[in-house]
């Protein structure tokens, strides 16, 4: 039996693959790429994968989420993100599909903390097992840095920039106000590449393009762009919400696909 990593870029992908490792399974480190991502990524999936050895499957159709969203012809919102149905649900079921056993278990990089999440993956990825090595092997997440230091492996920087993920660079179409205020903040410059993007994707798609970031005002929710949003931030009339959604509720969620 081959563990099946779905090697994400976040902490608990790549603990997972150092906890496989140390327990002396067989594992592949699979990793989707979205073409977005954070530099920093790419340097930590290296260092994880050197300290365990592997080399890294790396599976990428050439789109961005972007990309996708003009080719569907509408943009991923906070209810589906189709873009990682396209760059990251189907090419790993692909690949899984030509390269492992049916009874290859996919592991998540997923704690008891995400267990609704893990058993929504169950459910959308049986018949092939889908488990935790976190849970399996009881390590949480205050247990992260102590690993990670015992192979000299820095975390993504993102985390220390207050992002809750290291995905797709600071950005998802399920993140709200607060995530993307700190995206204009922390990276100015990807902030604009998606404005641009946005624009380009709601040029391209006409009347029906609808932008997923939302505003909530005297009880009526109003639906905004990037560039409206950084209009409001640059004049400083940006109202954020006290608590907002931090986005990356991807690859498990992918119902209507899976």
């Amino acid at each position: 039996m081959t563990y099946q990593i779905s090697f994400s870029g976040g902490l608990g992908s790549g603990v997972s693959a150092l906890i496989a490792h140390e327990q002396g399974l067989d594992f592949n480190l699979i990793f989707a790429d979205t073409r977005i991502e954070d530099d920093d990524l790419y340097r930590f999936n290296d260092d994880i994968a050197s300290a365990v050895g592997q080399e890294i499957v790396h599976l990428t159709d050439g789109r961005t989420p972007w990309d996708v969203y003009i080719d569907k012809r509408w943009i991923g919102n906070t209810r589906t993100a189709h873009c990682s149905t396209e760059l990251k649900t189907k090419p790993v079921m692909a690949w899984l599909a030509e390269n492992a056993a049916p009874t290859d278990p996919l592991v998540l990089g997923m704690d008891m903390s995400e267990i609704d999440r893990i058993e929504r993956a169950q459910r959308n990825w049986a018949p092939r097992p889908v488990v935790s090595l976190l849970n399996r092997f009881e390590v949480w997440r205050p247990d992260y840095d102590a690993i990670l230091a015992r192979h000299g492996i820095r975390k993504p920087r993102l985390y220390a920039m207050g992002y809750e993920h290291n995905n797709c660079g600071g950005f998802c179409c399920k993140a709200g106000l607060v995530q993307f205020e700190r995206l204009y903040r922390t990276n100015p410059e990807r902030f604009a590449w998606h404005e641009a993007e946005m624009e380009r994707a709601i040029a391209e798609i006409g009347d029906t393009a609808r932008p997923f970031l939302r505003q909530d005002t005297h009880g009526k929710t109003h639906y905004l762009t990037l560039r409206e949003f950084r209009e409001q931030l640059e004049a400083g009339t940006a109202e954020l919400p006290m608590f907002d959604v931090s986005g990356c509720g991807c690859f498990t969620d992918e119902e209507e696909y899976a």
